[in-house]
């Protein structure tokens, strides 16, 4: 197993024993090497099953296959070529700002926003943890603040992907940034969808190759906020623990699994719900689910400067937080 698949396996762990028994030292290891979110965006927010899904198909090979095709398969077929043919006329989102406001079990809110090939993620605490210590533990004092933000800043000039930890003042960075998944068809691309994260800057696309692949369906109509939504159902992506995993969580399965709503006139996301579940093992079945609300507002320099992030006056510069 990569060093960075461990690392994500570890902070995954540190989330999901919150509020449960853990083996002594575990939370402690994950609280060190926690920081580093390189293979799914999510997984600070979304707990051991989806970064453990990570995990095992990072070794396994497991992806997001197409389902076969019988009668039913072809009315969806067909069902799917008009969607695609709508989203090929879909308003280009690079010319707005997406604001999307993540809630969860277990966990505070993350607020996201996008604009073009910016992105900045903020997670904060909940109500019931309050103040972080410097160590990234709950104190249960206070109200929920800022944990971590992660995302694209612009220092001395340069374009930067830099992480910043709240909770002991400090920031990490390297020239650049990783690319967005182009659909889900991708195991990260799938995988990425069952968390609050938001993937993508280009959500025609996104919505029109995802379909194209198989790794999603149109399976119907809502209302949401009294608008018209169309809602694409992801196909659901099983792997089985290995190991280390199975014997952390006590389990031998993870399911995680989305959907997606979008305004069926301009085929831009309204919501994203995802859900992982680990089974199959001596330990009690544990989900872990959320659910995103996005708006997409005007591209003013107020809005687009939200995008970006700010690190604080005084936090100390580090190579990597996963070993400070």
């Amino acid at each position: 197993m990569s060093t960075d698949v461990e690392e994500l396996l570890r902070e995954g762990m540190d989330r999901f024993t919150t509020g449960v028994q853990a083996p002594d030292g575990l939370a402690r290891a994950a609280v060190r090497l926690r920081r580093r979110r390189r293979a799914v965006r999510a997984a600070v927010a979304c707990g051991a099953a989806a970064v453990i899904a990570v995990a095992a198909i990072a070794v396994t090979g497991v992806a997001v296959g197409a389902p076969a095709r019988s009668g039913a398969g072809l009315t969806q077929a067909r069902t799917a070529a008009y969607v695609i043919g709508r989203v090929e006329n879909a308003l280009a989102t690079e010319h707005l700002v997406l604001r999307g406001h993540a809630t969860s079990g277990g966990w505070g809110p993350t607020i996201t926003w996008v604009y073009g090939a910016r992105t900045r993620f903020v997670e904060f605490t909940s109500h019931s943890c309050g103040h972080a210590a410097p160590s990234g533990a709950c104190t249960h004092h206070g109200g929920s603040e800022p944990y971590l933000a992660q995302g694209d800043a612009f220092i001395h000039g340069k374009r930067y992907g830099v992480y910043v930890t709240y909770f002991d003042r400090k920031w990490s960075g390297s020239p650049g940034w990783e690319t967005m998944p182009a659909s889900a068809c991708s195991r990260t691309g799938g995988l990425e969808m069952s968390g609050p994260a938001i993937v993508t800057s280009h959500w025609p696309a996104f919505i029109k190759a995802t379909l194209g692949c198989g790794a999603a369906t149109v399976t119907g109509h809502v209302r949401i906020d009294g608008k018209e939504a169309t809602k694409i159902t992801g196909s659901p992506v099983t792997v089985r623990l290995q190991g280390g995993e199975a014997r952390a969580v006590r389990e031998r399965w993870v399911r995680a699994r989305w959907t997606l709503y979008v305004d069926s006139k301009t085929y831009l996301p309204v919501r994203i719900s995802g859900s992982n579940r680990s089974f199959g093992g001596p330990a009690p079945s544990y989900v872990f689910s959320s659910v995103t609300d996005i708006q997409w507002l005007r591209p003013t320099a107020a809005n687009i400067a939200k995008t970006l992030v700010t690190i604080p006056p005084g936090f100390r510069h580090v190579n990597s937080p996963a070993n400070q």
